[in-house]
């Protein structure tokens, strides 16, 4: 890459580390937890690996409000990062009503209650085993 003075600058991309098949289930019941600690009125663990290819699993989580949506977001990614596992994406954290954050092995919906119930995702895949995290 080339700034605006002619030079040429280095950029070191992030080396990003598909999680380990044993960490996976772990991690995705580690983002139930951090949700259900948070307050989030609901929390689901969908396995995906009969359904899908692009992922293994989905966390469908929703909250009361938007302020609640985002926090729930953020404790979640930085928890994570302590174990060394970075989102691939994470869209819809402006707005709050709709966060999804994509680690490519599993991905986590953070919804408002009323657009969990517009888009009503259990529903759609209904059909997949729901995986139990609560101890």
């Amino acid at each position: 890459m080339t700034d605006n003075t002619g030079h040429k600058e280095k950029i070191k991309a992030k080396k990003i580390e598909k999680t380990k098949p044993d960490n996976i289930l772990n991690a995705v019941r580690t983002a139930a937890k951090i949700a259900d600690e948070k307050k989030a009125d609901y929390v689901r663990i969908l396995d995906m690996r009969s359904r899908l290819i692009i992922t293994d699993y989905f966390i469908i989580i929703s909250a009361k409000n938007t302020r609640l949506t985002r926090r729930i977001e953020e404790d979640i990614c930085f928890s994570l990062k302590k174990q060394k596992l970075y989102p691939k994406n994470i869209t819809g954290a402006g707005e709050g009503n709709w966060i999804l954050i994509d680690y490519y092995d599993f991905v986590i919906h953070v919804f408002t209650e009323q657009f969990r119930q517009f888009y009503d995702l259990e529903r759609l895949w209904k059909d997949s085993k729901e995986i139990k995290w609560e101890q």
